[in-house]
C-alpha cells in the first residue's frame, strides 16, 4: 500500500523539487509542469501551494537554507577550530561535482530571479545564506585567535573565490579550477588559523 503523503509532506516535495528543476535548469525554465513532473505529483497541487512563481522561487531557497544552515552546526561541534574548518573545506570537495555541473544553487537563484519586488524576500533568504556562511566562516577564525577584523574579511575573501570558483569551473566545465582553488583556500584558512594561534 502507497503510504498518502501529507500536505505539509507534499509542499516539502514540490519544494525540493523546484530547488532541483531551478538549480539545473534555471529559474525560467522551471514551469510548474516539469516541477510537477520532478516531484511525482499533479500540477494542480503545485498550483495550489504555490499560487505565483515568485512562491516557488522562495520555497526553494528556503529549501536551500534549510539544508545547508543547519550543516554548518554538524561540523565537529566538539572539535576545534582547525578540525572544523579542515572538514568545512572536505564538505567544499564533496560538493564540487554538482558544483562543476550545474553552479552553485543559492548564487544561480538569486541570478535569474526578476528585479521585481516580488523576489526582494527570494532575494534576502539567499543573502542570508551566503551571510551565515561567512559569519560561521569568521567565527572559527576568532575562535582560533584570529582578530575579528581579519576573520570577517578572510572569510567574507574565502566565499568570494570559492563561488568565483565556481562560476569559472561550471563555464568551463573543468573541475580542477574548483579542486585548486578550494586547496589553495584551505592552506589559506590554515595559515590564518596557525596565525591566530601564535
Amino acid at each position: 500500500m502507497i503510504e498518502k503523503l501529507t500536505s505539509v509532506q507534499k509542499r516539502q516535495k514540490l519544494a525540493r523539487a523546484a530547488m532541483n528543476v531551478i538549480w539545473r535548469d534555471g529559474y525560467h525554465a522551471a514551469t510548474i509542469q516539469i516541477v510537477a513532473k520532478e516531484a511525482g505529483l499533479p500540477a494542480g497541487g503545485v498550483f495550489y501551494r504555490f499560487p505565483k512563481k515568485h512562491d516557488l522561487a522562495q520555497a526553494a531557497m528556503e529549501t536551500m537554507e534549510g539544508e545547508f544552515t543547519p550543516l554548518l552546526a554538524t561540523i565537529a561541534p566538539g572539535g576545534t577550530a582547525q578540525k572544523r574548518v579542515s572538514v568545512f573545506f572536505d564538505y567544499l570537495d564533496a560538493m564540487t561535482p554538482r558544483r562543476v555541473a550545474h553552479g552553485c544553487p543559492v548564487a544561480k537563484l538569486m541570478l535569474d530571479i526578476p528585479a521585481d519586488a516580488g523576489f526582494d524576500a527570494t532575494r534576502k533568504t539567499g543573502q542570508a545564506i551566503f551571510t551565515s556562511l561567512i559569519n560561521w566562516l569568521a567565527d572559527q577564525f576568532t575562535q582560533g585567535g584570529v582578530p575579528d577584523d581579519t576573520a570577517q574579511n578572510t572569510a567574507r575573501r574565502i566565499i568570494l573565490r570559492w563561488q568565483g570558483a565556481i562560476v569559472l569551473a561550471h563555464a568551463m566545465n573543468d573541475r580542477t579550477i574548483l579542486d585548486d582553488e578550494i586547496a589553495d583556500l584551505r592552506q589559506t584558512a590554515e595559515r590564518t588559523l596557525t596565525a591566530g594561534a601564535a
